[in-house]
């Protein structure tokens, strides 16, 4: 694959994930993390599916491989040609059933959680910059979010294959950082409002 298919995959992949986690409902999410690993999607039809980070995967490789004159042509699973088996949403067992009441509080204060982690976002440059850069593209695909955040942040000519690996290095490094100041906000709003409770 290209790097072309590569990089706007990616951008496609980030811009979808967060449209799902603003509009969808959580369907399932992760025992370990309480992250939501799945989302009710409704499709232009009307119809609702599940769909996971994997699908949203699938979804921006199809799309990016399109824009950049590829196809892929992948046989359905049988989940995805049989009518009707896509909205599978199992009883959740004993040991999830904590994590899954936990989830409606936490996903209607994920504005809250991502606030109070991001701060002013000064402790994220790399970060800050990619995001001030994406929300003026109209097509994250052609925008070259990464080459004018590298020319910002580092200067020289657009696009300058070294610079870009930085801005990757630093994004990537400051992207952990970021999802580990979440973790620990997401946290202690668990642990505040169980002690609430508790105190009731």
């Amino acid at each position: 694959m290209s790097d072309d298919v590569t990089q706007d995959a990616v951008l496609i992949f980030a811009k979808r994930l967060s449209e799902i986690i603003e509009t969808c409902e959580v369907s399932a999410v992760l025992v370990d993390t309480r992250e939501p690993s799945a989302w009710q999607y409704i499709r232009r039809d009307g119809e609702t599916i599940v769909v996971t980070r994997k699908t949203l995967q699938y979804w921006a490789v199809r799309d990016a491989a399109a824009r950049n004159g590829y196809r892929l042509d992948v046989k359905p699973e049988e989940i995805d040609a049989t009518p009707g088996k896509q909205i599978t949403r199992g009883i959740p067992h004993a040991d999830k059933v904590s994590t899954l009441a936990v989830t409606p509080y936490l996903s209607g204060n994920s504005e809250a959680i991502f606030r109070s982690a991001w701060r002013d976002g000064s402790e994220y440059p790399t970060l800050r910059a990619m995001l001030s850069h994406a929300s003026h593209a109209d097509d994250l695909g052609r925008a070259g979010v990464m080459g004018k955040t590298a020319q910002e942040l580092y200067g020289g000519p657009r696009n300058s294959s070294s610079k870009v690996q930085r801005v990757r290095d630093a994004g990537t490094k400051e992207w952990r950082a970021l999802s580990a100041d979440l973790d620990v906000v997401r946290d202690e709003m668990v642990y505040r409002g169980m002690r609430q409770q508790a105190g009731d």
